[in-house]
């Protein structure tokens, strides 16, 4: 239960609308807070506070309202700007991780709360009938509108730093780098062991709608099934897409899969994306999809290339030294992972068939293969040199054909010779 309400959590909290609702929010409370206060203090003045009449105070208030939501609409724009150029320049599967970013998120929910804190403090403010009662000024909750807005202009100078630095690749790579090697760390790494399948014909728990699977809650799961079911073997793993004619899960006996579907169902979310808590596959092709697009001719970047390619390296030198069972299990639950192979393919197939005609670029990408292949031998799992070696051979082999020099095809098989050798 608790994994699911975590991933839940997650993805509200990943989303553009909800940290910044709840900014705002405390800016609403803050001023309901501030009048009442005002109220009880009942027109005596403090030192610090704001000293004009009903008047003026209307005007401060309404001055720093039209400012905010101005400069609100002006960072909403420049958002949306980042969001394309980042979309067509890089990947678009970089964008979450830009609506996720705090600094964004506070920005737009502190220009969004102080124009909503003037609006609640305006509301209030009266005039003095001709007796000279009646009338109300907000001293201290219009000095506070003040203060917010220097607060909120200095945040805007800083939300323009942040969105140039956030923009530049080597901060996008080096985000979905490390987010991908903190995934790493978080994979299983215990062998699967338990009863075999049973021998009789399995029941089908199919999706009811299509997506990709974004996490599986093993643990609320396996509580779920409860004694319902002898036997349970998930289908899919984490990243892949399925369809209502897919097989989610194969149950034992088969007459208990449909006692047991909804609580399948429910542990596995389904979703329009993939989502890299769970799926460190999805981090290598994110690197691998920026790479490609440095090298495409619309952009023409192999240093951004080159950078997405140490970080394939780095993550998959530690997939290499780590174990890496086929499947996760717990108690009558099984659930098929990631191999190795996959994770190599995912990391540098593709890139290869988009390399071959910069040298450089091979080279680089033929070194992290070596790399990768050193740290298996030297974690004693020699056996993950075999793919690397395929791999090395497919990528090298168009190079070779492409190379525009007798150097370029030295440093190339030169290169080649250092993978698995």
């Amino acid at each position: 239960m608790l994994s699911a309400v975590a991933a839940r959590w997650r993805s509200l909290a990943n989303g553009f609308w909800f940290l910044p609702g709840l900014v705002a929010l405390g800016f609403a409370v803050v001023a309901f807070v501030l009048i009442r206060v005002d109220r009880a203090l009942g027109g005596d003045r403090l030192g610090f506070t704001f000293d004009g009449d009903a008047g003026a105070a209307r005007g401060v208030l309404e001055t720093v309202a039209g400012s905010l939501i101005t400069v609100a609409g002006l960072a909403f724009s420049l958002t949306v700007v980042v969001l394309v150029l980042v979309s067509g320049q890089f990947t678009p599967r970089s964008v979450p991780a830009f609506l996720a970013d705090r600094v964004n998120q506070a920005t737009a929910g502190t220009f969004i709360g102080v124009f909503t804190y003037c609006l609640l403090v305006l509301r209030t403010v009266r005039d003095e009938d001709d007796s000279g009662a009646g009338g109300f000024v907000p001293q201290l909750s219009v000095t506070v509108a003040v203060a917010l807005a220097v607060i909120a202009i200095a945040l805007l100078l800083y939300f323009i730093h942040h969105l140039g630095v956030s923009i530049q690749a080597s901060s996008i790579v080096n985000r979905i780098g490390a987010d991908t090697l903190a995934r790493v760390e978080k994979l299983p790494h215990e062998p699967a062991a338990g009863p075999a399948e049973p021998a009789s014909p399995p029941g089908h728990v199919h999706p009811r709608r299509p997506g990709f699977v974004r996490h599986v809650a093993l643990g609320d799961l396996a509580d779920r099934l409860d004694d319902r079911c002898e036997h349970v073997r998930l289908r899919v793993a984490v990243g892949d897409f399925v369809s209502e004619r897919d097989v989610l899960a194969d149950v034992w006996p088969a007459d208990a899969a449909g006692e047991v579907e909804d609580a399948i169902r429910r542990g596995i979310a389904l979703g329009l994306e993939r989502d890299l808590h769970q799926d460190v596959l999805y981090g290598l092709r994110q690197l691998a999809e920026i790479a490609m697009k440095g090298l495409s001719p619309g952009v023409n970047d192999p240093s951004t290339a080159e950078s997405a390619l140490g970080y394939l390296r780095a993550a998959l030198e530690r997939l290499a030294e780590r174990p890496l069972p086929p499947e996760a299990r717990r108690g009558r639950l099984v659930a098929p992972l990631r191999s190795f192979d996959d994770l190599v393919e995912g990391a540098f197939v593709q890139v290869g068939r988009y390399a071959a005609a910069d040298a450089t670029v091979v080279v680089t990408l033929l070194d992290a293969l070596a790399r990768v292949g050193d740290a298996a031998r030297q974690a004693g799992r020699g056996e993950r040199t075999a793919v690397l070696r395929a791999t090395a051979e497919d990528v090298a082999a168009p190079a070779l054909e492409d190379a525009r020099t007798e150097r370029d095809r030295e440093r190339i098989r030169a290169a080649l010779a250092r993978v698995a050798p």
